[in-house]
């Protein structure tokens, strides 16, 4: 029965994860607002509008917004969120507007930037809809596996036999470690990070302190992204009491600007209070784009890849 157990954990495990996912879509944000709006954990500041980029035309267009604040230590940061914008007719959302947006700190190491739109109701709407796609989703998977578990139990041998012969666990086993490999791989060359390094990234951007480093030296570490080279600077910097620190960053600078790096004397970093010993390049902080695009394609081939694998097990087993 070593395949079929193998089979049946993966597939369970696949089904356990979404069922996480889909919790965390439906509940986490609008419960976690709610709460931490009691809790203190909300803090409102004014923004201005510095681009608009319509994403998704119609009724209530998909807005982006590139916003200009005051970060938890007071200084200035920018950051982009999206929007639906419900009455377009009122022209809220132009270049150079204010608006009021919410910090939600409790909300560490995730994006915590949202409009404010007052005190946060959950209405009785939103909790039967989630709680719908919730049981709906269950009583699929649990049908689903019900049904599967009672055709292995009647003839296990038979199964067993279908499933050894199968590439379900084959594809799984190999998916999962092609995963681990690009994922230990990406984070290597800085395109996705950990769990620790996106707090510490987190803790510079809204609780971090600007500071003008002057540049020690740079070298090419080997790695490319999109054939430009990531290239590590080091640099020293004074902290706000007059002490002098050092710090190191990777960027990717394209092919065209290596040659421009040797007239670069001062690069502009953000560093703790606290700890003056964590630090990174601005520009690495405030342009974070490329690192939530590449979780989300690992996000969606991991998708495709449960998708393939749900399709197989049900050609087996039923």
């Amino acid at each position: 029965m070593v395949y079929t157990w193998i089979t049946l954990t993966l597939v369970g495990s696949i089904l356990l994860f979404w069922l996480y996912k889909l919790m965390c879509k439906c509940f986490c944000r609008a419960f976690c607002i709610w709460k931490n709006q009691t809790q203190g954990a909300l803090f409102t500041r004014e923004a201005t509008i510095l681009a608009v980029n319509t994403l998704k035309l119609g009724k209530k267009p998909l807005l982006e917004l590139l916003l200009l604040f005051e970060n938890l230590s007071g200084q200035t940061i920018q950051r982009k969120i999206r929007v639906w914008d419900s009455k377009p007719e009122l022209s809220r959302f132009v270049t150079d507007q204010k608006v009021q947006v919410t910090i939600n700190s409790s909300k560490r190491p995730k994006d915590p930037i949202s409009l404010t739109s007052g005190n946060c109701r959950i209405s009785f709407a939103f909790l039967l809809g989630c709680s719908l796609k919730i049981i709906l989703y269950s009583i699929g998977c649990y049908i689903f596996m019900g049904e599967a578990l009672e055709r292995i139990t009647s003839n296990p041998e038979k199964y067993e036999s279908i499933l050894a012969r199968s590439e379900i666990w084959q594809m799984g086993l190999i998916f999962a470690g092609v995963i681990l490999f690009l994922h230990f791989l990406l984070q290597k060359i800085g395109l996705v990070e950990n769990g620790s390094n996106r707090a510490e990234h987190w803790d510079l951007l809204y609780n971090g302190i600007y500071a003008s480093a002057t540049l020690d030296s740079y070298k090419d570490t080997g790695a490319m992204v999109n054939d430009n080279p990531v290239v590590q600077f080091s640099y020293t910097f004074k902290d706000f009491s007059g002490v002098e620190c050092k710090g190191s960053d990777r960027k990717v600078v394209g092919k065209l600007e290596v040659g421009a790096l040797s007239e670069i004397d001062h690069v502009d970093i953000m560093y703790l209070a606290d700890c003056p010993e964590i630090s990174r390049l601005t520009e690495n902080l405030e342009n974070n784009d490329l690192s939530s695009f590449t979780r989300f394609l690992l996000l969606l081939v991991l998708f495709v890849f449960s998708s393939v694998i749900i399709v197989a097990f049900y050609q087996n087993i039923f």
